[in-house]
């Protein structure tokens, strides 16, 4: 027996030995978050898998993570306050050889960009007498949507605003629709004729109007005049822009997207444009996530790109802050110089509210 009680002595001293003169290079770090974008409150896993590549195995090893301060943990976490950030350490035991994967489920309410770090890791000797402290710096990014939810007045405001779309291409016809030519047959009114196709083909020719074509929208955020103290404001308004395009799309309107805030972590001082479709929303849902209080272009520059860049027919929406009193300017110019129909949507203080209808018939 006390051989035996040497031998194992003799073991371990050998193992405190080669674990002391361990290359701190042999134990690797991977860090990953299970997602690049969730919708506010979703579960956020954050892996962090640790490799030995050493025989000898780690009796502790600890990952040293920096969460946002924003996150939500799992009750019975320990974390510690360092700033505006939340210091996370994950302990495991590794044995020689062998990858382990370390997870920890948080999540995030708040719209915005956030960023998950793996700062460093640290592991001791065999027998636990001293401890090797190694940089990783390992950076994750993750965008959080803008919640969903708004006041059915918003929706009921829509509601009405398409019906207005609507109605307007069949009482006012507009020639730009026309789908083709077909022969007078003495019935149509002569506002119709197409005289330039009659007097190629001889007869009298009238034009026949699509009805069927996709209504439109061109959908205007607008950040000039938020309050940089108010973050209310800008989450709301961003609620807003959401609820918005996606009642239009699922409403049959074809959803064009602009704004002139500086997207967070994107670079370029351009307005922002993209198009929102069934299948195809995780785009403006990502950028609407990285919508800051900064405007890289003034409000009248963003409605003349906007006035370019959208179809011929797309009716508008403007969405602004609830204070901001050049709305009412802003969409009736828009009304003026494009005769389209305008909604005027105000946004924040807490609650979306104030949604006025412009209709330029």
């Amino acid at each position: 027996m006390l051989p035996f009680f040497f031998i194992l002595i003799a073991l371990g001293i050998i193992l405190e030995i080669i674990s002391l003169r361990r290359d701190p290079g042999i134990v690797k770090l991977e860090y990953d978050l299970s997602a690049r974008c969730v919708e506010p409150g979703a579960p956020i896993h954050v892996h962090a898998t640790v490799t030995n590549g050493s025989r000898v195995p780690i009796s502790y090893l600890a990952v040293n993570e920096t969460y946002p301060m924003e996150a939500t943990l799992p009750k019975g976490i320990m974390y510690r306050n360092r700033l505006d950030s939340l210091q996370i350490k994950k302990i495991c035991r590794v044995k020689g050889r062998q990858k382990k994967k370390l997870t920890m489920e948080a999540s995030v309410e708040k719209r915005g960009v956030y960023t998950f770090n793996s700062d460093s890791i640290e592991f001791g000797d065999f027998l636990g007498f001293r401890e090797v402290s190694k940089t990783t710096l390992q950076k994750r990014e993750i965008v959080v949507y803008p919640k969903r939810d708004g006041p059915p007045d918003i929706t009921d405001a829509l509601g009405r605003f398409l019906g207005d779309v609507a109605a307007r291409r069949f009482l006012i016809r507009d020639p730009i629709l026309t789908a083709g030519c077909r022969e007078y047959t003495g019935r149509e009114p002569m506002k119709e004729i197409h005289w330039l196709q009659s007097a190629h083909r001889g007869e009298l020719m009238v034009r026949e109007f699509d009805y069927t074509r996709q209504i439109s929208a061109c959908v205007v955020l607008a950040v000039d005049s938020i309050d940089q103290a108010e973050f209310t404001d800008l989450d709301e308004c961003c609620s807003a822009a959401r609820l918005v395009c996606e009642t239009l799309n699922n409403a049959g309107a074809s959803v064009s997207f602009f704004t002139n805030s500086m997207l967070t972590r994107i670079s370029g001082r351009n307005i922002w444009q993209c198009e929102y479709s069934p299948g195809h929303g995780d785009e403006l849902l990502e950028g609407l996530g990285r919508v800051s209080g900064t405007a890289c272009r003034p409000l009248a520059e963003l409605l003349e790109f906007s006035m370019r860049k959208s179809d011929y027919d797309a009716a508008f929406v403007l969405i602004v802050p609830s204070g901001d009193l050049s709305g009412e300017e802003a969409a009736s110019m828009l009304r003026d110089k494009t005769g389209r129909e305008v909604l005027l949507v105000r946004a924040g203080r807490g609650a979306l509210s104030d949604t006025t209808a412009q209709d330029a018939v």
